[in-house]
């Protein structure tokens, strides 16, 4: 009988031990995802319309990053950003509709931080870029070169340690040469990889 509750608390000891090390095996593949030296390789989209009765804005815009943690959970990276609008306003004086395309390409540095330990985590980023952008209307093409410093606050859930899905509420400011700076605030999704530098052993 001893025997018996000496072998099951044996057993029981034993379950205990191997869910501790699974823990600590997860544990140590969730810090490894924004351990330095690690790669980052992803990208964001947004897509916003707003509308009145007599105007109509739609703008969609793609961003591919790329980054390397200096530090962990803090990356330096570039971004590239291509994007499209188009606007369409009611002239009063003339009675028509007037409908605008535009296309923008930016490159620049970026900074992005993760916090905390668990697979949800909360990420913030900044970035500066350089901005060409070309505007397209029934009676005429302009081009403009501006500069746009934007920053972003959200979270960042790792489905393993080489993928994360992030959604972040973003704040951009850009400026165009003879115009009026404008603000940007909306909502992006992305998706990114982390890959080590050099393959594990």
């Amino acid at each position: 009988m001893k025997m018996a509750q000496s072998f099951l608390g044996n057993k029981k000891q034993c379950k205990w031990m191997f869910a501790c090390l699974c823990l600590c095996f997860l544990t140590m593949d969730i810090f490894a995802q924004i351990e330095r030296g690690r790669f980052t390789i992803g990208g964001s989209g947004d897509v916003s319309i707003s509308y009145t009765a007599l105007n109509r804005n739609f703008n969609l815009s793609v961003a591919p990053s790329f980054g390397i943690f200096v530090v962990k959970g803090f990356v330096i990276g570039g971004r590239y950003s291509i994007g499209i609008g188009s606007a369409r306003n009611y002239d009063a004086k003339n009675q028509v509709y007037n409908t605008t395309t535009t296309f923008n390409t930016q490159i620049g540095p970026s900074l992005k931080y993760y916090l905390g330990k668990k697979p949800l985590k909360g990420v913030t980023a900044v970035n500066a870029t350089y901005v060409v952008s070309t505007a397209l209307s029934k009676t005429n093409v302009s081009n403009a070169n501006g500069f746009s410093v934007g920053g972003s606050v959200g979270m960042a859930y790792f489905l393993n340690s080489n993928i994360s899905v992030e959604t972040a509420m973003y704040l951009t400011a850009s400026g165009f040469e003879k115009q009026l700076p404008t603000t940007r605030v909306g909502f992006s999704v992305g998706f990114f990889a982390f890959v080590d530098k050099k393959k594990r052993e």
